[in-house]
């Protein structure tokens, strides 16, 4: 079964830090393919409106269907 591109899956988060914190300004500190468990870990750095400063979150997404299957943040 294919995996997600690191593009597919930069859009993945884009989509769900909008969601889950409501941040458009958002960088990937670090992106990893674990292929053996079939999931891309995933830090980000986003910063939310009128924030002073940034907040940290990471991600868990599945490798194959896009599914978050964990956010947290605050890493």
């Amino acid at each position: 079964m294919p995996v997600l591109s690191f593009a597919e899956v930069k859009k993945k988060v884009a989509d769900h830090v909008r969601a889950a914190v409501g941040a458009e300004d958002f960088d990937i500190i670090s992106a990893k393919l674990e292929e053996v468990k079939g999931v891309w870990t995933v830090e980000v750095e986003y910063r939310k409106p009128k924030a002073m400063f940034p907040d940290t979150a990471s991600l868990i997404i599945d490798a194959t269907t896009g599914e978050v299957r964990q956010f947290r943040k605050g890493m």
